[in-house]
């Protein structure tokens, strides 16, 4: 026999001991090869697999190819950048997802064709006072988190999975003819730590149009800063979670729930009183303002958070008279914003649990338990501020204002626990079993 014929015998007998042994090298490999018939790639799957017979012994090799086709629509995702960006954020300008119009003498038409050099057109603010913070997330060309909420109103209108990224599904949703335009007025939310009060402020279509006193979280669990948008809503859950003390909790039945970043979300919890951290992290708002934000509110409304609390000083007032919401649209668009929500679920659904922010538990009736605090355990009694009077001979006479005794979630007069005016229900930093 000659040489080469006994090196190729031996050759073959090699590869087939390999495969008997189960080489995990060689078991399975993965090629990608370009289609002939469509231009497209073609993702290509070699298996090699030793072969038994009935008797459980090896006497052969199968080898088996499977080709699937690589989708043509670009995979997009935040903070992506170039051109695929671009021709996505001027079909979510035309169908009204994003809160720009495309300026353009002839309506431009985006197709699957043109994705990598789309038609050249400008931008401009579709309604007027458009607060700093939003406008700062505007970048024709880059995936920002306004482009990722304006990918999820569209996720939600056409039911597709909500993830906030660009696949075939999305490309093909809002590249139709037939595709639908967004049915919702463009809306964004502005939560504020500082200056006291905490405050939520909703702007929709160029105005301010809500405003409420807001809870942020504690010191041991505070609330993200930055903008975010909402990808779950919910009626109603039951929050469960652990304080920053280490103890457990566990809320039934809290209402209005908008989850923007992870566990952190807006929705209503009573208090005996709101404007100052008492959260585990979640932005906690009256439960009947609560329920008038979730109206305004949807999939894809961007938050943005920021700010750091800072209590007021004894020359300020430091009652706060009113959770109630109001309509507004004089406030100013540069109030620094923060407020979230904790969430100790995987991905929030109807039959998870999560955790929201919070110092004291309110009971069935709308009074708080102002947990690790000097906060009496039934209705909450505020001081009001000592009004100053200054006599003839220099002496300051203090006189209360009257104490009120706040058991009412929407209608409770109680001084802020920050102020130094206050005695009664200061806020712990440590809370324990509480509704967050």
């Amino acid at each position: 026999m000659q040489r080469s014929q006994k090196l190729s015998i031996l050759g073959i007998l090699i590869f087939l001991g390999i495969s008997q042994a189960g080489c995990g090298a060689l078991s399975r490999v993965s090629l990608s090869t370009p289609s002939a018939n469509n231009g497209t790639d073609d993702k290509a799957t070699v298996s090699v697999a030793s072969v038994t017979n009935s008797t459980n012994t090896t006497n052969g090799t199968s080898i088996s190819i499977k080709t699937q086709p690589v989708s043509p629509y670009p995979s997009l995702g935040l903070g992506m950048t170039g051109p695929e960006v671009l021709a996505l954020n001027e079909r979510l300008a035309e169908l009204g997802y994003l809160p720009l119009a495309v300026n353009a003498t002839t309506q431009p038409t985006v197709t699957l064709s043109n994705l990598d050099s789309p038609p050249k057109v400008s931008f401009s603010w579709r309604y007027g006072a458009v607060p700093s913070e939003l406008a700062s997330e505007w970048s024709e060309d880059t995936y920002t988190e306004m482009t990722r909420g304006a990918v999820i109103a569209v996720e939600h209108v056409n039911d597709l999975p909500i993830d906030g990224m660009v696949g075939e599904a999305v490309w093909k949703a809002i590249l139709g003819q037939d595709a639908v335009k967004n049915p919702n007025p463009y809306t964004y939310v502005l939560v504020t730590k500082s200056p006291a009060p905490e405050e939520l402020r909703v702007w929709q279509e160029g105005k301010w149009v809500y405003q409420s006193l807001a809870n942020t979280g504690v010191p041991g669990a505070p609330s993200t800063n930055g903008t975010f948008a909402i990808y779950e809503r919910l009626v109603s859950q039951t929050m469960t979670g652990t304080n920053p003390d280490g103890t457990k909790y566990s809320d039934p039945g809290v209402p209005y729930i908008n989850y923007y970043d992870g566990g952190e979300a807006i929705h209503g919890f009573p208090r005996a009183s709101y404007g100052f951290p008492q959260s585990v992290g979640c932005v906690e708002l009256p439960i009947s303002n609560a329920k008038v934000v979730w109206s305004l509110v949807n999939y894809g409304t961007l938050v943005t958070v920021e700010g750091n609390y800072v209590p007021p000083t004894s020359t300020q007032t430091g009652t706060q008279t009113s959770t109630q919401g109001n309509t507004t649209t004089s406030k100013s668009t540069s109030g620094s914003s923060s407020a979230s929500g904790k969430y100790t679920g995987t991905q929030p659904k109807s039959t998870s649990t999560g955790q929201k922010p919070g110092n004291t538990t309110g009971n069935s009736t709308g009074n708080s338990t102002g947990s690790n605090s000097s906060s009496p355990t039934k209705n909450s009694t505020g001081n009001s501020a000592g009004n100053t009077t200054n006599t003839a001979g220099g002496n300051t006479t203090s006189t209360t204002g009257g104490n009120t005794t706040g058991n009412s979630v929407n209608n409770t007069t109680q001084q802020d626990p920050s102020s130094t005016q206050n005695t009664v229900t200061k806020v712990a930093p440590m809370p324990t079993n509480d509704a967050r």
